[in-house]
């Protein structure tokens, strides 16, 4: 037993069965993968008993239930782990076999130790995964889904059953024939026979190649061929899927293989939508194929399964001529019975991701294994843009949902019920905040909502929600989903942080910039943000190239081009052609500085500051550079707050870069935003420089000027006369910044109508000016006009028209 029943405590005997066995037994490569993997399994649980027993009280109650209910199925499947270690491995060598066989027969469908093995995995997977046992880590977590990939890669450790994952529709019943050394299976409908040999792997074997049945009807799909019970229809996507296979027999024109691709970012909906179509379609074809093409092993073993299926003999009659199948024969004897098809079929290839990098050992040919048949509808669904060029009849992007379907999505998700008229409009408001924060990203949303679903007090006040996933946004999203429930095995995170080793292999100037994108704005990112300029020598080249060429012999503005093709190729980048620039999507642009350590985060918001007032400095005048900026200007600001905490020393270099930004902002009158970068600016200064330093001044007057701008007038008089008393102490009465805060504090004087206390503020800096300046310059012509001013709106007309002449 793994589980003492009521405390979730940890039993060893199942483990010490397999480690006293006979190390004589020549069992099954498979059999001793499995429990070669048991002992991670039995640390994992021990952590999570220590973790959940510290918490249980404290959870709620349908979340404990919940945590139980797993613990129990995991012990059932331990329970049956045992019984097939206790009752294989004792006895002769010649025997384990078939009693491996008669055990799994008793025990029932889904007894193979590689199928419970994989089942107890994704148990155990939920309790390290959820949110108040606090057990996962990056390296559990890999380990654990290694895995349950290990388990659907490895042979069968029994001859292939027509078990209910594989979705064939065939009549009749099968036959075992104990042999003594191993079990011979013969299925008497289709005459399929396959047959261990005694030790080692069982070879399955087959008898001559006879011509494909040409009735042969069904489905093949090693997982459930069906949408997540929570789908929400995407009418648009599926529609333009439906009109571009051509599903109805009618519309089929021609001797042809159609093709269509779905492409898009991980997580996205791109196999849910696969999956609807062929829900809905699959009366229409003879025969469907659902291929898990994320690796060359997953697309080889189901080539074999589907070759098991139309390659049956015609008669159930046993052969002396066997043949062992090779792979890429199994390929070949699929692909010539597709081409002799007269009706038409489906094949899906899902996950077609290893497809960019042939030189990795993850790469997959997808020419290699698609087939080509004039009867042959094909669906590729892949994250790589490049992809799209194999469809024939037009490319299918899935990008994030619409807001209505993302608060349906939730809302099925996390089972929320219909409420009262004005309990629903608060409801719906609030689902609308959480999706919108999640991008309205199908995945990310589907886990929000069974988050929250497990969580009765955030079911009743979902504002919770929001504001841990404010402060938690990457423990949330590095959340699994269920596969039971969702057919997903991959967190968010774990999607991307996948597809981001790709392109590191591929390109890491390319993994680099990404970095770069995420301390800009997500949209809107146009190519001339990356032209050098001016040219830097060594080692005075811009921060950000030089972070970039560490990674490179060098960085240019083509290979810049290049590194975000790789980025779109794999949909972390999508183009937009009416802007003529690229965007992120904004769950990964927040992803792309959450991953970073807060040195690294700090490294590159400067590094993209300083880019930044290059383009700033090199294009003031440009109205429509200077716009398109602005976004990323106040994008990257917020970044660099959150990194550059308090007591962080800001380098002169940075401080100026701050200063162009603030600049910029006040040229196109964005008051509010050159606000909190001001503010930043003169802490900033006052903690680097003192706050007596002239660039401290010259920031606080700054700072009283947007103030004023802003309508503030009182605060900005208030800052005016902090910074014309300091200047006074610092400066003297007739330095020019000192007379330019006595001009700036006597016009808010005047803008609040305190007429009497400006026109005496203008004359002290009239006469000051004229004493220091002369008469005829330009600032001291422009204290007269401003007193003028202020005695016209005085009424005293006289006096200004004498000033005026």
């Amino acid at each position: 037993m793994l589980f003492i029943p009521g405390t979730g405590g940890i039993d060893d005997d199942s483990f010490r069965v397999w480690d006293s066995g006979r190390k004589d037994l020549k069992l099954s490569t498979t059999f001793k993968t499995v429990a070669n993997r048991l002992p991670i399994l039995r640390d994992t649980l021990r952590t999570c008993r220590d973790h959940f027993e510290s918490v249980e009280s404290s959870l709620p109650a349908d979340a404990a239930q919940g945590l139980v209910k797993t613990i129990k199925s995991c012990e059932s499947k331990a329970k049956k782990l045992d019984a097939i270690f206790a009752e294989t491995i004792p006895g002769e060598d010649e025997q384990w076999y078939e009693r491996y066989y008669k055990v799994t027969q008793r025990l029932g469908k889904g007894s193979k130790v590689e199928e419970l093995m994989k089942a107890m995995t994704e148990d155990v997977q939920n309790l390290v995964n959820y949110h108040a046992v606090k057990s996962a880590s990056p390296e559990l977590c890999n380990k654990l889904e290694e895995i349950v990939k290990e388990m659907d890669t490895l042979e069968p450790s029994l001859p292939m059953e027509n078990d209910a994952r594989n979705n064939f529709h065939s009549d009749g019943g099968e036959m075992y024939i104990h042999t003594g050394s191993g079990v011979l299976k013969v299925n008497k409908s289709s005459g399929y026979i396959g047959e261990y040999s005694g030790s080692g792997n069982p070879t399955f074997q087959f008898g001559p190649i006879l011509s494909g049945r040409t009735d042969f009807t069904g489905t093949y799909a090693h997982s459930a061929l069906r949408p997540v019970a929570t789908y929400v229809p995407r009418p648009e996507l599926e529609q333009r899927l439906q009109a571009q296979i051509a599903a109805s027999e009618d519309s089929w024109q021609g001797n042809e293989t159609r093709t269509v691709v779905i492409w898009g970012l991980g997580g996205a909906g791109k196999a849910q939508l696969a999956l609807r179509y062929v829900q809905k379609h699959q009366q229409q074809y003879q025969a469907v194929f659902w291929i898990e093409a994320g690796r060359k092993e997953t697309i080889e073993r189901d080539y074999m399964q589907i070759y098991k299926q139309i390659r049956k003999p015609l008669y159930p009659s046993v052969s002396n001529d066997h043949a062992t199948i090779p792979v890429e024969d199994a390929i070949a004897g699929v692909k010539s019975w597709l081409q002799g098809q007269e009706k038409r079929c489906l094949w899906v290839m899902d996950s077609a991701d290893e497809v960019e990098d042939d030189t990795s050992e993850l790469y997959v040919d997808l020419n290699h294994y698609l087939p080509e048949a004039s009867r042959l509808d094909r669906i590729v669904t892949t994250r790589s843009s490049r992809v799209q060029g194999i469809s024939s009849q037009g490319a299918i992007e899935v990008n994030e949902m619409t807001e209505p379907e993302a608060v349906d999505l939730f809302r099925r998700c996390a089972h929320l019920l219909p409420q009262s008229e004005h309990e629903e409009q608060e409801v719906v408001k609030m689902v609308k905040e959480i999706v919108n924060e999640l991008g309205c990203l199908a995945l990310a949303v589907t886990l929000a909502g069974s988050y929250v679903r497990e969580d009765p007090e955030m079911s009743s006040n979902l504002g919770l929600y929001l504001s841990e996933f404010q402060q938690r946004r990457a423990q949330l999203l590095s959340q699994k989903p269920h596969r039971l429930v969702h057919q997903y095995g991959e967190s968010v995170l774990s999607t991307w942080e996948i597809s981001l080793s790709r392109v590191q292999r591929q390109s890491p100037v390319a993994a680099q910039l990404l970095n770069v994108l995420a301390f800009l704005n997500f949209d809107d990112i146009f190519l001339d943000l990356f032209v050098e300029r001016p040219t830097f020598p060594e080692p005075q080249r811009p921060r950000w190239i030089r972070m970039l060429s560490s990674h490179a012999p060098t960085v240019t503005h083509d290979s810049i081009k290049s590194a975000f093709k790789t980025l779109s190729a794999y949909s972390f980048v999508s183009w937009r052609g009416d802007q003529q620039a690229y965007s992120i999507h904004k769950l990964v642009h927040a992803w792309g500085h959450d991953r970073l350590s807060v040195e690294q985060g700090r490294a590159w918001s400067l590094a993209v500051l300083e880019l930044l007032s290059i383009m700033i400095h090199d294009h003031q005048g440009d109205l429509n550079i200077e716009r398109r900026l602005v976004p990323h200007v106040t994008a990257n600001f917020v970044a660099v707050l959150l990194v550059c905490e308090e007591g962080y020393h800001v380098c002169a270099e940075d401080r100026d870069g701050l200063r162009w930004a603030a600049e910029l902002l006040h040229r196109l009158g964005r008051w509010n935003d050159e606000y909190g970068v001001r503010v930043s600016l003169r802490e900033v200064m006052e903690a680097t420089l003192g706050i007596e330093h002239p660039d401290t001044l010259t920031s606080m007057n700054n700072l009283a000027l947007v103030l004023s701008e802003q309508g503030k007038y009182a605060e900005a008089e208030e800052m005016y006369r902090q910074t014309l008393e300091l200047e006074k102490t610092v400066l003297g009465h007739g330095h020019p910044s000192t007379l330019t805060s006595m001009n700036n504090l006597a016009t808010v004087l005047s803008d609040q109508g305190k007429y009497e206390q400006a026109e005496e503020m203008h004359g002290q800096t009239l006469k000051l000016r004229k004493k220091v300046l002369g008469l005829e310059h330009p600032n001291a012509l422009t204290s007269m006009y401003n007193l003028a001013t202020v005695l016209s709106r005085q009424s005293k007309h006289e006096e200004a028209m004498a000033l005026r002449t």
